[in-house]
């Protein structure tokens, strides 16, 4: 019969040692858990953000991404927009009027004789544009307005908030519709 000490507890039998073999196990296991962990979440972060870049447009994004392809637009800003641009957009889309908010990029070669292939983009500015569906279902570009604070040489003035701006945000319409 076993003596119970004073506290009424009986002390636990010691764990069995561990041979040298199963630590060496364990501590392998402990170092690649977290990389497969890490790997999985990388890998899962991959296959969203494939889905997302692949995902279609909204009307007013495509709308606008025609616009900034016309030659008379890229001259006015003075490069070549990336088309993959339009897919960092962010703002606000609703039925009849949209505000969209545009990071524009470049791809560039920065040595184009020693290494034509190489190839970097770089963000210029970006752009703010409100649409507008009219009475027959088109979208219409109603403003569009480039902020250039990427560009280190610019004396441009600020942007400027705009009455349809100011209507977007507070929930009216310019023109009266409600």
């Amino acid at each position: 019969q076993a003596r119970v000490p004073q506290g009424g507890c009986r002390k636990s039998p010691a764990p069995p040692a561990l041979s040298l073999g199963k630590r060496a196990q364990m501590s392998g296991l402990g170092r690649v858990a977290p990389l497969l962990v890490g790997g999985a979440l990388c890998a899962g972060g991959g296959v969203m953000a494939a889905r997302e870049f692949n995902k279609e447009l909204p009307v007013p994004c495509r709308i606008l991404a025609a616009h900034l392809e016309a030659p008379s637009m890229q001259s006015q800003l003075g490069f070549r927009v990336a088309p993959w641009s339009l897919r960092f957009w962010h703002g606000q889309v609703d039925d009849d009027f949209a505000r969209l908010t545009v990071p524009l990029f470049e791809v560039y070669a920065p040595f184009p004789a020693a290494l034509p292939f190489l190839k970097l983009a770089r963000r210029r500015s970006e752009v703010y544009a409100a649409l507008d569906r009219t009475a027959s279902g088109d979208w219409k570009v109603l403003n569009l307005l480039e902020d250039p604070k990427y560009v280190q040489a610019s004396n441009a003035p600020a942007p400027r908030r705009t009455d349809d701006i100011v209507a977007a945000e507070s929930g009216r319409s310019v023109w009266g519709r409600s």
